[in-house]
């Protein structure tokens, strides 16, 4: 199945790209996500604590995907 990645943020610095369609297995959760953008990107995992978004709703590890998901990536932000 088919969803599209956005990365903001460091995340977008880290990929020098703001958007990535991605084919998943069926029934990945944001883990599977996670692990596939990690062996993709080398230090996503290790330089970002990043959050997840599933349509604009915070997700967690264990969310399945749907085909046609948008996924954002989310660094942490930083600021005063």
């Amino acid at each position: 199945m088919r969803v599209v990645v956005l990365f903001f943020g460091a995340a977008r610095d880290l990929t020098a790209i703001r958007e990535l369609p991605m084919e998943v297995p069926m029934h990945s959760d944001v883990s599977v996500l996670r692990s596939m953008l990690a062996e993709q990107y080398t230090g996503i995992d290790e330089r970002l604590n990043y959050a997840v978004a599933i349509n604009e709703v915070h997700a967690a590890n264990s969310d399945v995907l749907k085909d046609g998901d948008v996924v954002a990536i989310l660094p942490p932000v930083s600021g005063g």
